[in-house]
């Protein structure tokens, strides 16, 4: 580990103290950025990517914390890229999420690949230990948002996507295995349009067409699976 990045993650850990993930887990944040910055190295990510995996929710979730203290701190690139990470907590969540689809292929390589990491984890803790409250519906629908927003970035690693997809896949799997006990007879179909349907009223985008597939599909393969 290099001296910058061993400083991003002291600055992260000290910034984020006190902070969990909102699954029923409860993890430490840190957690989760030690996933991204991990992600961000094992597929090939520059220096400055790790240091900024480890540092890209300090300005959206640690205040005071600025984009000018990061610069000064770790210099301009890894500012800039971090910058490129942050939603603007002004607006409504609605708008942040339509934002992040309209700026996604905007970004910089290296923040298109912290971005990936950071989907990638994001997905894995909606397959192990999702929000209270978050329905099956819901999470579906941060799915299918996901996909849109990945389906928009540049120059993303074919290993990466790989095991976003994989993750993606399992979630699925672990909550229609859920739905499918609880409620044999529901149509799968309608529960997917539904979410799709919601990402459309709340962000005023069309979810891609390809991400509608995926989704349909996979969960079709899985009834299939759990009926056999």
């Amino acid at each position: 580990m290099t001296d910058l990045i061993s400083r991003a993650e002291r600055f992260a850990r000290v910034r984020h103290e006190g902070q969990f993930r909102k699954g029923k887990a409860q993890e430490p944040y840190t957690i989760h950025l030690e996933e991204v910055a991990t992600l961000v190295e094992r597929w090939s990510g520059s220096e400055r990517a790790i240091a900024a995996a480890w540092l890209h929710d300090t300005v959206e979730d640690c205040p005071p914390t600025s984009v000018a203290e990061l610069e000064a701190l770790f210099g301009k690139e890894i500012a800039s890229i971090v910058a490129e990470l942050t939603d603007d907590k002004s607006l409504p969540k609605a708008e942040r999420k339509k934002q992040q689809i309209l700026n996604a292929s905007k970004k910089c390589n290296e923040a298109s690949l912290v971005k990936l990491a950071d989907t990638t984890s994001n997905i894995g803790a909606i397959a192990n230990s999702p929000p209270d409250g978050w329905s099956l519906e819901r999470r579906l629908e941060y799915i299918g948002w996901a996909n849109t927003v990945l389906g928009h970035l540049p120059l993303l690693p074919k290993e990466g996507l790989a095991e976003f997809l994989s993750r993606c896949d399992q979630a699925r799997s672990v909550r229609l295995r859920m739905l499918l006990l609880e409620h044999p007879d529901t149509s799968i179909f309608s529960i997917v349009s539904g979410a799709v349907r919601r990402i459309r009223a709340r962000i005023g985008l069309l979810v891609q067409p390809g991400s509608m597939r995926s989704i349909i599909g996979a969960t079709q393969r899985e009834q299939r699976h759990g009926s056999a």
